[in-house]
């Protein structure tokens, strides 16, 4: 009776084989799923921000003494739209002695919290 002595791989071991890079392969793919999220949601946080601080500069160069506004509808450019993705606030505190802090919040899509601006104005 001979033996074949022949090298190889079993079918165990390839099947096993197979399995570990399918994981390894969808972990991957989900990783890379939430970086493009992430990426997307720190796009928009940018350009809140940027809103934000444009409607800050815009109320310090103001004259008259700043009053709160509500919660208005803004696009990327931080134009006033009805359709805008951004909500931009802007709450006043008279502090006295005409010191006033304004306060500008801009919620954009998908963000967990706003984004805040406080400045002190004087008049």
């Amino acid at each position: 009776m001979k033996r074949n002595h022949e090298a190889g791989f079993t079918l165990i071991s390839v099947i096993m084989a197979v399995v570990i890079l399918s994981i390894g392969i969808l972990a991957l793919g989900r990783s890379q799923a939430m970086l493009v999220r992430a990426q997307a949601t720190s796009a928009q946080r940018d350009i809140a921000l940027g809103i934000a601080r444009n409607y800050v500069e815009e109320v310090r160069s103001r004259t008259a003494v700043p009053a709160s506004e509500g919660a208005t509808a803004v696009d990327e450019t931080g134009t006033a739209t009805g359709g805008g993705k951004y909500q931009r606030s802007l709450t006043i505190a008279d502090l006295g002695n005409n010191l006033y802090q304004a306060t500008c919040n801009v919620t954009y899509p998908r963000g967990p919290q706003p984004v805040q601006i406080v400045t002190l104005i004087y008049r």
